[in-house]
């Protein structure tokens, strides 16, 4: 096979997946609207109240109005370009991860009841559907060093609860950027609609994702998902708790040859290195805008951690025994020299390695979520899990 093959998914995934009219300009263009509008009502109000020689009470009001009004308009006008809230339904799950709970129990027993809102951990009815998989925040203990136990969302796909259900499934462990938490990929990802629609499709066979937040405490929220020295054990806490966790909890297909590390930017670093480190462990990896060098300030003055961290270093250092197979991705909206270095290095081992340059295309959440479902279908295929289609 090829490995630089055309990557076919469905129709549904071909332009930015899994918006709505939160991903465009026009609600930032109607909030400067309003914003306009309401300082021409203030301005208005003024030159009425001078004429009449007294002050008009709702002089401040409309211009507090306007200013908050072209804040927001400033505000979603970024997020339209980041695009880390791509739609409504990305927004809520967003505030649900901030104000909910992690559960620390899940459901052992399934009964038929598709149209329940069961929460795991708080009922045993059915938590998927046949056509739809469930996404919840759960908490996963930590023993890694100066890593907190902390929260790690949770996507079961369709029909893993159904009575009688007893298959094992793949599972892709997926690594948010910096700054981040581990809702992203649910919200700026929407990696529970993607996998839903590659599943569907028969792109992919059901999976399980976990994605654990990687912050090592709310006062952390801009170092690589790394072991720094001296701080927290990020890639520790993932390869040995987060991992050892989700074995122990859902059915997962324990091995490397169905397990995936993903992420995107300094994610996409972590799971380029996660899966160099640990090819016991995972099978693949999805790199999506990953570079060369880190930038966490205790890790570059550190020259072994500089070296440990470095992918260059770590692939010529560990040499053409092992094999994975890499997905790289990012846009063309910035240099893909270190991409492509990577890429080069990775293949002068022969390691099965794609690298995909999509046009038009940032360092920002859309390029992540339009290139994801390349990279899950693309290291499905290489790693044998199979699909329908």
């Amino acid at each position: 096979m090829d490995p630089d093959a055309p990557i076919d998914v469905p129709p549904a995934l071909l332009q930015d997946p899994g918006v709505d009219l939160l991903s465009t300009y026009w609600p930032s263009a109607i909030a400067l609207v309003l914003a306009v509008a309401a300082v021409v009502l203030a301005v208005r109000s003024a030159r009425r109240a001078r004429r009449r020689g007294r002050r008009v009470a709702g002089i401040a009001g409309w211009g507090t109005l306007g200013t908050l009004l072209l804040a927001v308009s400033l505000a979603l006008g970024v997020n339209t370009w980041v695009g880390y809230f791509p739609s409504v339904a990305t927004l809520t799950r967003w505030v649900d991860d901030k104000l909910r709970a992690p559960v620390t129990e899940f459901p052992t027993t399934a009964v038929v009841a598709p149209d329940s809102e069961a929460v795991p951990g708080k009922s045993a009815a059915r938590v998927t559907t046949d056509d739809r998989g469930y996404a919840f925040l759960a908490a996963v203990p930590s023993t890694a060093p100066r890593v907190p136990s902390t929260g790690a969302w949770v996507y079961l796909p369709p029909g893993y609860d159904a009575p009688g259900n007893t298959a094992r499934y793949p599972v892709v462990y997926l690594l948010h950027g910096a700054p981040g938490s581990a809702a992203d990929w649910f919200a700026g990802g929407r990696i529970d609609y993607l996998l839903d629609t590659l599943i569907a499709a028969g792109s992919i066979p059901p999976v399980i994702a976990v994605s654990p937040d990687l912050n090592a405490g709310a006062d952390r929220v801009d170092d690589e998902p790394l072991d720094i020295p001296g701080g927290p054990q990020l890639e520790t806490f993932v390869t040995k708790d987060v991992v050892t966790w989700a074995d122990a909890n859902f059915r997962t297909a324990a091995d490397a040859e169905h397990r995936v590390v993903a992420g995107m930017s300094s994610g996409g670093l972590g799971s380029l290195l996660y899966g160099l480190h640990h090819p016991e462990l995972f099978g693949g990896v999805v790199s999506i805008m990953p570079y060369t060098t880190p930038y966490t300030a205790a890790v570059v003055a550190d020259p072994a951690a500089r070296a440990r961290n470095t992918p260059l270093d770590v692939i010529a250092a560990r040499g053409a025994a092992t094999t994975q197979k890499i997905f790289l991705g990012q846009g063309d909206g910035e240099p893909t020299r270190e991409a492509t270095q990577i890429r080069d290095a990775l293949r002068a081992q022969g390691q099965t390695t794609t690298l995909r340059v999509f046009p038009g295309l940032a360092h920002n959440w859309r390029t992540a979520r339009t290139l994801m479902p390349y990279g899950l279908v693309w290291v499905s295929k290489w790693l044998g899990w199979g699909g329908t289609s």
